[in-house]
């Protein structure tokens, strides 16, 4: 390994590789600027490859509430035969479900189509700033140590390393305990038979959580008669029914306040299960992060078993896949110019420098079988304003993703993967205009009605729902 260090210069950098990483670079390389994006993993998608469906596209009224990239990227996925599409958990959400092996080559398709310059298994080693300004970050790989100087940079690391490492103010989970929402490890089971697991679901509707969007049907057995009709096993078992609670009382499960069962591919008759957890990890310490690998193995056979032997449906299925990371809900989050509230959300509160949106409830997971869980007005949609991707006090130095600044309320609804790849395109495309009006200036003087028009453009959804 060589011990000089290289240099490379580019207009936009994106350091992380998820949803809102991918939308990010692609969205502004394809604006014209010359795009680098920076990952440590060996796949781009991030939690688009678990199988956990994506929230936050569809309101609960039923409108899209994120286009633009998020749709191309679901047409890539059918190009695929990847794409199940909108399917409601007569619950809360709608949801969009797709095959997360098709979402790995949907992301390449798009990332690497719109020429993004990618560097995978790159870790970013340190922040090089001042005054507000990134110059550039120093990555780390098998070739050694290379210092990228951008016009501007894009934090997508969701715990918002790079704006940590330029010195930029953060907030961390629960500000008065420290306390984090859990990790989690999805898991896939193949083989399951919806037609019969449906059928359990009409006959002990007991076991399943629906209509905490009252909008969805005009009373609980409504709702439970729509989920069947629907015929897809989007199916959220609860502690509070007779399965799931009777099972975790007799130490068959652990507890948790969920299993939630989606559908990822019809032809392989396959589901992903959303259930493990381990609560109050600091995802940003290794050490512990790595540490509950253990624990969350053990909870995904437990639950596997538990699946097999009392619920109708799952006899025949087998374990088929891990998700490759564990995904993590809560972190660090910026200070930006505006701080987003839970009480926005929840109003569908709109902003005149909204350049995303966001549509999915306020969901605070707690440890064991705690949950906090919340619809917004109407169910309807609220804005994310450009203020919450700008940390307080920095220059050209953007962020998309959980790492948004919004306190914990809001935070929790912002998080997924819809609203994170709106966030994407938003500051991808700015990104792109603020090296349009000068080199190294202020992202804020790129004009946000110029921004929101040439958003509209692009497809993304910032008008027109409520």
């Amino acid at each position: 390994m060589s011990s000089k260090m290289a240099t490379m210069e580019t207009d936009v950098l994106v350091v992380g590789g998820g949803s809102a990483g991918i939308a990010a670079a692609t969205m502004a390389a394809r604006n014209g600027a010359a795009t680098v994006l920076v990952d440590a993993g060996p796949m781009l998608g991030g939690e688009l490859n678990s199988g956990i469906p994506v929230d936050g596209c569809i309101t609960a009224r039923g409108d899209w509430a994120v286009g633009g990239f998020a749709r191309e990227l679901f047409a890539t996925c059918a190009r695929y035969d990847g794409y199940v599409g909108p399917v409601c958990d007569f619950r809360a959400l709608n949801v969009v479900c797709i095959d997360p092996e098709a979402a790995k080559m949907a992301a390449i398709d798009l990332v690497y189509g719109a020429g993004v310059k990618v560097l995978m298994y790159t870790f970013a080693d340190q922040v090089v700033s001042g005054e507000g300004h990134v110059e550039g970050v120093v990555v780390r790989n098998k070739r050694g140590r290379t210092l990228i100087r951008a016009r501007t940079v894009i934090d997508a690391t969701g715990d918002g390393d790079i704006a940590t490492g330029a010195g930029c103010q953060m907030a961390v989970g629960d500000p008065s305990s420290r306390s984090m929402q859990p990790v989690s490890l999805l898991f896939r089971m193949a083989g399951v038979d919806a037609p019969r697991l449906l059928d359990f679901v009409s006959n002990a509707p007991e076991n399943v959580s629906v209509l905490e969007y009252p909008g969805f049907a005009e009373d609980r057995n409504a709702a439970i008669r729509g989920l069947v009709e629907q015929g897809l096993p989007k199916v959220f078992f609860v502690p509070e029914g007779p399965v799931l609670g009777q099972a975790i009382a007799e130490g068959r499960m652990y507890p948790t306040s969920l299993v939630a069962i989606t559908p990822i591919s019809t032809g392989r008759r396959e589901v992903s299960i959303n259930t493990t957890r381990v609560a109050d990890v600091d995802a940003t310490d290794t050490g512990r992060l790595s540490a509950v690998f253990d624990d969350l193995h053990r909870q995904i056979e437990i639950c596997s078993r538990f699946l097999q032997s009392s619920v109708p449906g799952f006899e025949d299925a087998v374990l088929s896949a891990i998700a490759p990371r564990i995904g993590i809900r809560e972190t660090r989050r910026i200070v930006g110019d505006y701080v987003l509230t839970g009480e926005d959300i929840l109003a569908g509160r709109k902003f005149d420098d909204g350049v995303a949106k966001g549509c999915h409830e306020l969901d605070i997971h707690g440890s064991d079988t705690g949950h906090i869980r919340a619809n917004i007005k109407d169910g309807g949609s609220y804005d994310i304003p450009l203020r919450c991707l700008i940390p307080k006090g920095a220059k050209n130095l953007l962020v998309a993703g959980r790492c948004l600044s919004a306190d914990r309320e809001a935070h929790s609804s912002a998080r997924v993967m819809g609203s994170c790849m709106a966030m994407g395109q938003a500051v991808g495309t700015a990104a792109a205009m603020a090296r349009e009006i000068n080199d190294f200036g202020d992202v804020r003087d790129v004009d946000v009605g110029a921004l929101r028009a040439r958003l509209t453009e692009q497809g993304a959804v910032l008008e027109g729902i409520v």
